[in-house]
């Protein structure tokens, strides 16, 4: 006997007519998302390079790839295969459901032939299948073996009961299936319900039948009308907030806008940075409502995993219950969160590299740290310190004792001359203030004139002003900024080496909207381009090398091949386990250079991490990460065993 439809059911249309109070219930619910969200403000947006398809706010491959095919849960391989069982499964049970239902209305028969026994038996029994062993799996591990993440700072309510109710329809689902085959017949193609069938044995199974469609139904349906009221509102939010950032590596904080400030009919003066809710754009409190409280960013941030008071999981759940609490106009929101855990953030961007959903942590951090500096002048003790010398001195390198050009003593170095240099050697401030450093300057001067390559220095030294920027204040960031273009543009200068990828980083993201608009290239990629083309020739080295990635040249910028060429051309290349992409900051950034750490110290992690891989000699591409781990490596050696990729290529060029 052929399927047919509420078969053994008296009025089974009442299932469909209650569906229609259910939904209208489903939508209020997202109704009261939006109305929450769009509290927020809308803010200047800013053009970033890539070739992403876009229509309208819309990038199509974030939309497919992370916010429907979910591909960074896979990250993690069991539970991003358990997601996948569970997703996939329920979503062929769903057309299936969709399918019943057309036949009822249209008579499409889908209960014949090949369709019926390849799709509506074998392919739903399969997705069935697929989603209970991946619902049981995630129910497991939440009761049993949560990771850490998944518990610290604390647990997301609400999921138990919704994998516990999907448990319960996918076998009250195989239940019916076999009820309805152990009074029918075979079913060709359901190879569950036919395996349940003969389990069950004989007997009159229609009453049975009866209770437990209705009871499938009821739970379905009441499933569906809850999903936006619990955790699993991320399937509707999440596809919406990846496919609305924007495709580009790192927090994307650009620049702020002053104008508002000149406005003298401006009856009240906007808030610098953010210190509640509706301070926030609406984009960040869509952030907020599809974060999923996995954990995955605070079992990679570096604060988080080193006893620092920060989690980027925890910033964003306070800001998730402030949300749902309609605490939006809450100015309790910083003292909450704490000025402690937001200036502990080192802006690496590890949290938003994991973060399935592309929810931007740092860029919510780093809006309170702006609230915190600009407005209430607050800043820990010695990072304020060094922002009082960016401010007096233009560079943060308080109490240094080396002069503004000492790092080019006993040096013939040429200065940049209109027309007639190709290139500005940005030195910036880290490598003219530091003394370790200062020899990536003369490392890079050496090779750049050994290769015949146009280029100049400044007269006066100076900084970007990034780290003004990562400590919060974009006034004093803007200012210098300007400085450094209005001087660039007077002397012609169209292309810029750096030798630090917080330089970069400025240059390419934060200078182009203030009318910067240069040609910058990283010295890790200058020097590969030398060694390829032939200009450099270096001698062969056994050394074994293993390399750290800056967060600022890797992970928010994606160069990670060039700086790997090179250490592979003057050695055996040893990798890190946490590299590339997953690389683990060296506690330097977001001005916590010139911070008193709690807990355990980021640089000296990392330091042994790099010990632990046995290369003799531990190269990076970032005065910042330099300094770090030569500092951390004091805990665990006494020799120096840290340098930039500029000293060693100097150290290997063949004479002549």
């Amino acid at each position: 006997m052929g399927r047919v439809p509420y078969w053994n059911i008296s009025y089974g249309i009442g299932i469909d007519l209650l569906a229609v109070p259910l939904i209208i219930i489903f939508l209020y619910g997202l109704y009261g998302h939006w109305k929450r969200i769009k509290q927020g403000k809308a803010r200047l947006t800013f053009s970033l390079r890539n070739s992403s398809l876009k229509i309208g706010p819309v990038y199509i491959g974030a939309l497919f790839t992370k916010g429907i095919l979910g591909s960074r849960i896979y990250k993690k391989l069991f539970t991003g295969v358990a997601h996948g069982f569970l997703f996939w499964g329920m979503f062929l049970l769903s057309i299936g459901t969709a399918l019943v239902f057309l036949n009822v209305l249209f008579g499409l028969p889908v209960f014949k032939g090949a369709f019926n026994r390849w799709f509506m038996s074998f392919a739903l029994d399969a997705g069935g299948l697929a989603a209970l062993s991946g619902t049981l799996f995630l129910l497991i591990r939440r009761l049993a073996f949560p990771p850490e993440g998944l518990v610290a700072p604390k647990a997301r309510p609400g999921f138990v009961l919704m994998e516990v109710a999907i448990t319960v329809i996918i076998l009250t689902g195989f239940l019916l299936e076999a009820l309805r085959i152990a009074h029918n017949g075979f079913d060709e193609g359901a190879f569950v319900g036919n395996w349940v069938a003969g389990l069950l044995g004989g007997g009159d199974s229609l009453s049975l039948h009866q209770i437990v469609w209705w009871g499938h139904g009821f739970v379905a349906l009441a499933f569906i009308a809850y999903i936006p009221y619990s955790p699993l509102i991320h399937l509707v939010l999440a596809p919406i907030n990846t496919s609305l950032a924007i495709p580009v590596p790192g927090p994307k904080m650009g620049v702020l806008d002053f104008s508002a400030f000149e406005d003298e009919e401006a009856e009240e003066l906007p808030s610098l940075g953010v210190c509640k809710l509706t301070d926030f754009s609406r984009k960040r409190l869509l952030d907020f409502s599809s974060c999923l409280w996995c954990g995955r960013c605070h079992e990679v941030c570096p604060a988080a995993q080193t006893g620092k008071s920060l989690s980027p999981k925890g910033v964003i759940v306070t800001l998730s219950e402030y949300m749902n609490k309609d605490k939006f106009q809450d100015d309790s929101l910083l003292d909450e969160i704490s000025a402690n855990a937001i200036y502990s953030c080192t802006t690496c961007a590890a949290c938003m590299e994991v973060c399935p959903v592309s929810v931007n942590q740092p860029k919510a951090i780093m809006r309170m740290r702006q609230h915190l500096l600009m407005e209430r002048s607050e800043i820990p003790d010695i990072m304020g310190q060094a922002h009082k010398s960016l401010e007096a001195r233009q560079h943060p390198f308080f109490g240094t004792g080396s002069g503004p050009n000492d790092w080019r003593k006993d040096m013939d170095i040429p200065s940049f001359e209109e027309g007639k240099t190709e290139y500005l050697l940005w030195i910036g401030c880290a490598i003219t203030y530091e003394e370790r450093t200062q020899k990536i300057a003369r490392s890079m001067v050496n090779i750049l004139q050994k290769a015949g390559v146009s280029f100049g220095v400044l007269e006066e030294s100076r900084c970007t002003g990034d780290p003004a920027k990562q400590m919060g204040n974009e006034f004093l960031f803007s200012e210098i900024a300007q400085q450094n273009i209005e001087e660039f543009t007077s002397l012609g200068i169209k292309k810029i080496i750096t030798m630090c990828p917080h330089c970069y980083n400025s240059f390419t993201r934060h200078y182009p909207p203030l009318g910067g608009l240069f040609k910058v290239v990283p010295h890790s990629v200058f020097i590969n381009s030398l060694i390829k083309s032939g200009r450099l020739e270096l001698r062969n080295g056994e050394q074994t090398i293993c390399y750290h990635d800056p967060c600022y040249l890797g992970r928010r910028n994606n160069i990670f091949a060039e700086p790997r060429n090179v250490v592979a051309s003057l050695g055996r290349l040893i990798e890190m386990p946490r590299n590339r992409e997953n690389s683990f900051c060296c506690g330097g950034g977001g001005g916590n250079y010139w911070a008193e750490e709690e807990g355990t110290r980021i640089n000296q992690a990392r330091a042994k991490e790099a010990l632990d891989t046995g290369a003799v000699k531990i190269a990076t591409a970032c005065p910042f990460c330099l300094l770090m781990l030569t500092d951390g490596l004091k805990k665990y050696a006494d020799v120096e065993k840290a340098y930039d990729i500029a000293e060693l290529v100097n150290n290997q060029l063949k004479d002549g």
